[in-house]
């Protein structure tokens, strides 16, 4: 018994169909295709190939561009998704009492203590980017969603006041429990207070809820 094997061409209609879907009903492309059209099994084939193919090439590049576009704003939607959620970020500067300080000493610790959180964070962020085997763990991923967060709101920060060391190295560890970022300045002493002393813990920047769970039972400085 004889087999006959049947392939069947696309006929014209239904190229130009795949044009018109391509490029619109009102394109010039397909119109002068449709004229152009050879109704043999050879063209009719080479033409589907050749449709197909561009078809193909056109989904795979508008992909591409879309991606391009598609990963900054998921970014952003990220950022307003958490900001929409009614959680502030904030940074918490925590200043000694006990020591004296003056109101220009105070500002200089806290900017020490701000700066150097930041920079510590910015590191795990830049090790992170740089190196495609080290991951950051869950705890500095926390850290580095959060100063994103805060950096796009305004770096918001508010000074409070404790009575001594004590006090503060509390406050640090009850913040290193809560996970979040936290840093203990210790002066050099060449101005006012003893070497190494312990003049402000930064705390955060952290979602306000948890900041204040460590730091909201304090007095504004």
């Amino acid at each position: 018994m004889a087999y006959e094997a049947a392939v069947a061409c696309p006929s014209s209609s239904t190229l130009l169909a795949i044009l018109h879907a391509v490029f619109g009903a009102s394109s010039k492309h397909a119109a002068a295709v449709s004229a152009e059209v050879v109704r043999g099994p050879f063209w009719a084939g080479f033409l589907a190939g050749l449709v197909l193919t561009f078809v193909a090439m056109f989904v795979v590049m508008r992909g591409l561009v879309t991606s391009l576009f598609r990963r900054p704003l998921a970014k952003c939607r990220s950022l307003r998704s958490l900001a929409a959620t009614g959680e502030p970020v904030k940074m918490a500067l925590v200043v000694r009492r006990d020591l004296k300080m003056s109101n220009g000493k105070i500002a200089a610790q806290c900017a020490h203590a701000a700066v150097a959180i930041v920079e510590e964070i910015l590191a795990c962020k830049s090790t992170a980017a740089t190196s495609p085997r080290s991951a950051l763990n869950p705890v500095s991923a926390l850290w580095v969603q959060w100063y994103d967060a805060w950096s796009a709101s305004g770096c918001s920060k508010v000074a409070l006041q404790c009575p001594d060391e004590a006090a503060m190295m509390a406050l640090a560890k009850h913040a290193r429990q809560m996970n979040l970022p936290h840093y203990v300045i210790r002066d050099a002493g060449r101005t006012q207070v003893a070497p190494g002393s312990k003049t402000v813990v930064a705390v955060g920047p952290g979602p306000k809820s948890l900041v204040d769970e460590v730091t909201g039972q304090l007095k504004l400085l």
